[in-house]
Order: C-alpha cells, then structure tokens, then sequence
C-alpha cells in the first residue's frame, strides 16, 4: 500500500492539489490499485506483470506524459510505461461494477430517489405491456404453435370473416391432407340452465356446439370421463350429452366426483354429463367463459329455429392442426383450391372467395390502436422520468468535477470514463427494473380488471390467471431497463467526460459557456416534462369532463322511468309463435302492475345502436340528397314513442292498424336531409331491402338513441313485424322512479313461462352502464393516474434543478442581499426564474393536449375538444404544484446570511 501511495503522490505532485483533497485522491486509489494488484495477483499473473498492469490502469495523460515520462518502482528493476496493456473487456466490466457499486452506497439519498424513480416508469410501462401481452398468449392446447384459423379472404363476406356453413366444413374436413385434423365449433351460445318448473329461478350459461373430434385434435384431456365419441353425434335427443369445463364443474357443482352420467337441464332437454375437460382449458376463446361443449350435430336438435345443414347459414369456425413440416403458408394454398371447388359445386358461393389460414391466439385479434396509445401515454411518464433523472445525473455531474478531471489527468481515456459513468447509469436503471418490475407484478393484479371491466369483459377470473410475467414479459422489462440506462446516462455522461482539466483541477469552474449550456440543457428538461404532465393532463381533464357531460345530456327521452327487459327466447327452446304468445301475455301482466303506464316493444333499444340501411325514394322523385342515401331504421309497436315521451312533431305516430302496413316515421333530420323547404307526409320512402316503399306518416323530433352524444343520424321507424323477429326488447314506462317497482316487474317476468331474461334499472343505468362510457371513464382514470404520476416526477425534476441553481448562485444571492436586496425580492428571483420555465412548458403542453383531445372527440359526448373549463383548471393545477415544488428551494435563497454566502466556497 505505501509504494502505491508514493507513485500516486508523484504523478500528483505538479498539479499543486490542496493537501486534504490530494490526501482523499491518493487514499481511493490507492485502495483501488491495492484491490486490483490482489485480484490480478490471484488470476496467475507474476508479481512484476500485476504491478505492471494495475499501475497502467492510471496510465499516461495528455498533460502529464512529458512530465512523467517512465516510471519505476524502487525495488524493481524493469521499468513499467504509462497506459501500457490492456485489461480483457470482462475485468473492465467488473471493475465499472465495484466502483459504481461503492460510488452509489456513498449518496444513498440520490440512489433511492433514482431507483425509485426507474421503478415508477419501468413499473407502469411493464404492467400495462402485460396485460397487452394476453393477446400473445398461445392456446391452452397441446403444440398451439401448429394451430391454426381458418378464415374467408374477399367476397360477399368479408375481410377475415371467421363463418363457415356446415356443408363447407364437411367438404373441407374431408378433402385436406395438409392437417392432422379439421375441428368446427360455432360462436358463444347462451343457454339457460336449470329445471322446466315456472318461477324458478334460471342462470345464464355459456356452451359451444363442436365437431367430435373437438378435444382429441387439440389434444385436450379429461380429468373426469372422456371426450366425444365419433358417433356421439347419431345419438337421440333424449340422449344429449355434454362435457363440461373444469371451472364450470367446481363453481356449479362444487366438484362433485359423481358427476359423471348426472343430467342437467339446458334449454329444456335434459343433457348427460360425460366427462369434465382438463384444469386451464376454456376453449378457443377468452370471452365469454365457456362452461361447456356439446357435440356439433346436436344443435338442431336444441336450436331447431336454425337451419344447420343450409349451406347459407353462416355459424361455424373451423380450426385445424397442421401435419408436421407444413406450415400456414401451405395450407392457405390448399384451402384456397379447395376453396375454389367449393365454388364450382355450389354456384350461390361469390366466386371471388378464397380461405385464408391464420396463427390463432387465445384472446383474438390485438387491437393494435388501442394498445399504440396506451404504451404511448405510459411511454411519456418513463420519458419524463428519464428526464428527471439526467437532469440530477447533470448536477451530479458538476458535484464530481474534480474527481473527473483528476482521473482524466491520472491517465484515463475519455471514452473509459464515459463508460464507467454509463456503467452507474445502466447499474441504476437494473436496479430499478427489478423494482419496476416487481411493482408491475404486484400492481397489474389490480390494474387489469379494473381496466377489462371497463370495456365489458365479464371473463374477469380466466383473463387473471394469464398476467403472470412470462419470458416476452421479462424481456420486455430488460428491454427498457437497457434504454432507459443509456436515455438518462449518455448526455451526462458525455458532458462530464468533455471537462476541461486545467480549470477543473484547480477549481476554477467550468467556462461561462459551458455553464450557460449546461443551464439551458437542464431547464430543457424541465421544459419537456413540464409539457408531457400536462399533455397527460389535459387528456384526463378533457375525459373527466365528457364523462360528466355524459351525465347530464337529455337524449331527448325519458330515462329515469323507463325500464329494459332483454329475453332469450330463442336460447329457452321457444319456437315463433310461442314466442309471440309469451310477449303478448307479459305485456298484459306488466301493464296491470300498478306504477305501470306503457309497455312497448323494440327491435333495437335506445343506446344499443341501429340497424344500418339504404333509404331509397321511388324513381323520378329525387330528394336533394338524390335516389339513396345510408341511413338507419328501427322497428317499434304504437306506443314507443309515448312511452319514452318522443313528440311527434308533424303529422302522427303508429296505431295498431299500421303494424301490417307500409307506412314511416322519420326523424327531423331525415326530413331535412331529403325533402328540405317541402312537406315529407305523404312522401314514399323504402327503408328496408326487399320491402315495399312506405309512406311518411309522422316525423319525429330528433333524439339520440344511437349514440349518446351525438343526435340520431339518419333514422327512420317502422311497425315492428313479424320479419323482424319474435324476440323484442321490452321497454316499461312507469309513473315512479323505476327502482321503486323493479321487484314487482320481476316477478311479473318469472310466473310465466321459463324464460331467460335480465332487466335493468332503468334506461339511465344504460348510459352509465354503456362501453361506451366505461372506456372513457376507464381512458380518464388512467390518463389522470399517468398524469399526476408523471406531474409528480416533473415535479421533484423541479425541485431538484432550483435546489442546485440555488447551491450555485450562493455567493451571487450573497452580495445581492449585501448590496441591499431584500429577502422578498430574492423569493421573487428564484421563483421568477422557475415559473418561466413553467410556463414555457405549459405553453407548449397546451398546444400537445390540443392535439391528444382531438384524438378522443368520439369519447367526449359532443364536448368541445378544446374545453376551456379542463384546460384552465388543469392548467392551474400545474402551476399550483410546480410552485409548491419550487417554494421550498426559494425560500432556502432567501434566508441565506450575506457574510456566510460571501465566505461559500
């Protein structure tokens, strides 16, 4: 140790150091060069080639060379030359690592902050990227890599339409040899689940119709009984069977062992249960849970509205799994020849239409919009943390000056110290994806349902199980720790290894232009995060405040008294004229209910959008928007439009004589779009294809039952008939809040015959309740939590840049109180110059949330994009922290004693 301190002294000794700094240099590096000689000893080098090679370590300086020229040691007789030798780039690595270690156990105040820092934007970026990361996730089969979707690629039906008719998949199952197995299933059935007896009460279920071979191409087992058989769809209808899910099996029947051969009852057929699928399998679909599957053939059977064997009725998916060493790029060939003989043997098909093959993953197609601008909005709140943490990087920085410039002279390249600073930076940022990474682990549990609770996802259990970080999760995590560390570190980094040696040796400072251009990097910073918390800001107030006016917009209709009743009858085994039976005896039940003053019937209910068509007007009789026009039609009995309390503006509404008639209602919109300055009664109109031209009898004032919002497009009403279907939405108006006589309704509803229905509060719960107003008040809180998290970095950025500023003006705020300046005027010019800085941001984070809200006017409600209510406030607001977080350095200023200030070194 002595010698090591004797050759440092020398290289020392021109500099003319002040005898405590030179002490502190030369006891760090000797106690370096005394742990590097140990471990160099250790690895197998001589004695004399470790000395040669720690010593090279603080090689020869531009400024020192000529002076120092050859060293030696007194006890050795060869000579050791400055910067010779090089260590492998693992010992340097290792080397960056201890240094950086014990540079950050030193200032654990700035190490906490920085990692806790990292651990916040790192956290919320990986939480939000595993939730996304669900629709990566491969099936819960065996192999999923080699399962695939097919899909019919142009034609009548469509781009990437999933629907295939039996027929079709028979011909295609039977004529493949590209894949091991052919499997169809249809979409999400609901079925009722339950016994035949009146008023019981009846529960929702979901079940998929699939081909028998469904479980054994998948390779899915039982834990429970066994699959289908290959003839179990030949069966009789007494004999249904079903398998059932191994979730459904423990939350309905609480795991019962002796399930197997019991019956249940679905849609009034009594079903046998035959086996329980394997623990983690719930079919090929996330949404909704499915409980159970039933063999293909039998769906007739329970559904026999539905023509099965049509080669028109669109209502099955295939799957297949490919044979070994094909791959989709095969198939899609084959299926597209066979897709081509299908064609020729069933001239309806659109001659056009080819099948495609595609990966199939468990949570469908991603919706990469919606996932661009959430990691978009949570990428900003990592950006300002980097921000953030250059800045203290910068200040940090100038605090090392003196170590820098020491080592710079000792030897050291440039580019060795820009790696050692890079090396703490990158150290920091891995500490801090650890912790983000654990936050994001403990957090998403909670994020995830609040956020598909939003968007209406019921299967809230299923989706949990798959956040669990997995590879592509940990990798993504490393990803951003990586370029997070070289974001924060590089600028301060290369700063610090660009300082001048003379001046920062002997403490002169850096030049006036280095220190103006550190300035202005630093307040840039501060600039930029300033702008991004209240472009976040702005978004979140801007939807909080669309999601207020939601609440307050009148549709142009009664809501509070106005009751939705939705029936499956379809589902419960009823066939058309059952049907109609069923509604007509509700309807005279309901009305006799006291409280009761409507009852009406819907084909579409307000809120649950429209059916979309072309309005035609009959030839030679052009309206001024020309022959057609797009538009939308609903179907209603006579009183729908007293019971929700729409006026009939001219001419009449429905009566029950017109229910059979070829008669119209149009909106106020639909009469100034088409027959503008005229009278539309009277005028024919065709609404629906195929269906005569129907004369105007009324028109209604505009509302908005489409969209919320936004009044009603192009609408038009028609008598609900029977070619609309038997299984209306049923709309009560009442007298009193709906709430009052929910219980009574219901009863009504179950002492009839077993039907499966839901009922509602009233049509305000529909507002409240809609997608539409979950996204946004899901977008909002997220926006709001980013927001203030991202304001709440900016801020201690803040603090951070106006506490050094104040360090380094001490002595100029000492001569101006010494001058006469009082502690008032101090206050002022501290807090001046911050809120200029603020208020640069602000002004470049208003013209960004400008732009943001224009992306989410859909989500508003028909508010302004530029609310100058959001904007204002949440302007405010932001000053109000900012100045809070820049009180507290200003006050320091202002209390500083002149004499002390002017003694500050």
């Amino acid at each position: 140790m002595p010698e090591w301190k004797d050759e440092i002294r020398k290289r020392l000794a021109g500099l003319q150091l002040e005898a405590t700094r030179e002490a502190e240099i030369v006891e760090e590096l000797a106690q370096h060069l005394d742990d590097r000689d140990a471990e160099l000893l250790a690895g197998g080098m001589t004695v004399e080639e470790a000395w040669r090679a720690a010593l090279a370590e603080i090689g020869e300086s531009e400024l020192l060379g000529q002076e120092l020229g050859r060293v030696e040691r007194p006890t050795r007789r060869e000579p050791v030359v400055c910067g010779a030798g090089r260590m492998n780039m693992i010992a340097d690595l290792w080397q960056d690592l201890r240094y950086a270690v014990r540079m950050l156990r030193k200032q654990p105040g700035f190490t906490v902050v920085a990692v806790l820092t990292l651990a916040l934007g790192i956290g919320i970026n990986t939480a939000i990227f595993t939730m996304f990361n669900l629709w990566f996730r491969p099936l819960p089969v065996k192999d999923p890599e080699t399962v695939v979707k097919l899909q019919w690629l142009g034609g009548t039906r469509g781009e990437g339409s999933p629907n295939f008719s039996l027929p079709e998949y028979s011909y295609l199952r039977d004529h493949t040899d590209g894949f091991s197995g052919l499997i169809a299933s249809t979409w999400n059935w609901s079925f009722i689940l339950g016994t035949q007896s009146a008023g019981e009460e009846t529960q929702k279920v979901f079940g998929q119709f699939v081909s028998d071979n469904f479980f054994s191409t998948l390779g899915v087992n039982t834990v429970l009984g066994r699959p289908f058989a290959p003839d179990e769809s030949r069966t009789s209808s007494k004999d249904l069977v079903v398998v059932l899910s191994y979730d459904f099996w423990q939350r309905r029947f609480g795991g019962d062992p002796n399930i197997l051969g019991q019956a249940i009852w679905l849609n009034g057929h009594s079903v046998a249960v035959i086996g329980v699928a394997e623990r983690g399998f719930g079919g090929l679909t996330f949404e909704p849970r499915m409980d159970f599957w039933l063999p293909l053939t039998m769906a007739a059977q329970v559904f026999p509205q539905s023509d099965w064997s049509a080669t028109r009725f669109k209502g099955v998916r295939i799957f297949g799994r490919l044979n070994p060493g094909r791959t989709p790029e095969h198939a899609r060939a084959e299926m597209t020849e066979l897709a081509g003989q299908l064609v020729r043997a069933h001239p309806e098909l659109d001659p056009k239409t080819k099948v495609l093959v595609v990966q199939q993953s468990m949570f469908g197609d991603v919706d990469w919009e919606g996932m661009s601008v959430v990691l978009t909005a949570t990428a900003v709140v990592l950006l300002i943390a980097c921000a953030n943490l250059a800045n203290l990087l910068l200040a940090r920085a100038v605090a090392r000056r003196k170590e820098i410039g020491v080592r710079l002279c000792l030897g050291a390249s440039r580019s060795r110290l820009v790696r050692q600073l890079l090396t703490e930076s990158l150290l920091l940022a891995g500490v801090g994806g650890v912790a983000g990474l654990l936050l994001a682990w403990w957090s998403v549990k909670f994020i995830a349902p609040a956020i598909f609770a939003a968007r209406g996802v019921t299967n809230l259990q299923a989706m949990a199980a798959h956040l669990n970080p997995d590879a592509r999760v940990l990798s993504y995590a490393l990803l951003l720790s990586l370029l997070t560390g070289l974001a924060f570190g590089l600028i301060p980094a290369r700063r610090a290894a660009r300082a001048d040696l003379v001046s920062t040796v002997k403490d002169d400072g850096a030049s006036f232009g280095e220190r103006l251009s550190r300035s202005r990097l630093r307040n840039g910073l501060v600039v930029t995060q300033m702008a991004l918390s209240l472009v976040l800001l702005i978004s979140a107030g801007v939807l909080l405040r669309g999601l207020m006016r939601a609440g307050e917009i009148n549709p142009g209709f009664e809501t509070k008294k106005v009751l939705r009743l939705d029936f499956d009858l379809s589902s419960s085994g009823y066939d058309q004229s059952r049907g109609r039976q069923f509604h007509q005896e509700l309807a005279a039940r309901l009305e006799a209910l006291p409280g009761v003053e409507r009852v009406c019937q819907v084909l579409r209910a307000p809120f649950r959008g429209g059916d979309r068509t072309t309005l035609t007007v009959p030839e030679g009789t052009e309206s001024a928007a020309g022959r057609s026009i797009s538009g939308f039609y609903n179907a209603v009995t006579p009183n729908y439009f007293d019971a929700l309390g729409i006026p009939i503006v001219r001419g009449r509404g429905f009566t029950t004589e017109d229910m059979t008639a070829p008669v119209a209602v149009i909106t106020e919109a639909v009469a100034r779009r088409l027959w503008p300055d005229q009278q539309p009664l009277g005028k024919l109109l065709r609404v629906e294809s195929n269906a005569p031209f129907a004369e105007v009898i009324g028109v209604a004032r505009d509302s908005q039952s489409v969209r919320l919002g936004q009044s009603d497009p192009l609408l038009v009403y028609v008598p609900l008939a029977t070619r609309h279907g038997w299984d209306p939405t049923v709309l009560v108006r009442t007298s009193v809040d709906a709430r009052q006589i929910q219980s009574q309704i219901q009863t009504a509803v179950r002492v009839g015959p077993r039907a499966l229905w839901s009922v509602t509060s009233s049509l305000e719960d529909d507002i409240t309740g809609s997608e539409l107003v979950g996204i946004t008040r899901m977008s909002s809180v997220l926006a709001g939590s980013l927001g203030l998290l991202a304001l709440l970095l900016a801020s201690v950025g803040l603090h951070g840049v106006m506490a050094y500023s104040v360090t380094q003006r001490t002595r100029e705020i000492g001569i101006r109180m010494a001058l006469g300046a009082s502690r008032q005027a101090v206050l002022r010019l501290v807090m001046g110059q911050g809120l200029r800085l603020v208020g640069i941001g602000a002004a470049l984070g208003v013209a960004g949330g400008a732009a943001a809200s224009q992306v989410m006017k859909s989500l508003l409600f028909g508010l302004s994009p530029f609310d100058p209510i959001a904007y204002a406030g949440v302007s405010v607001f932001l000053v109000a922290v900012a100045s809070l977080a820049m009180y507290l350095p200003a006050r320091r200023a202002s209390l500083i004693e002149p004499m002390v200030a002017l003694r500050y070194e």
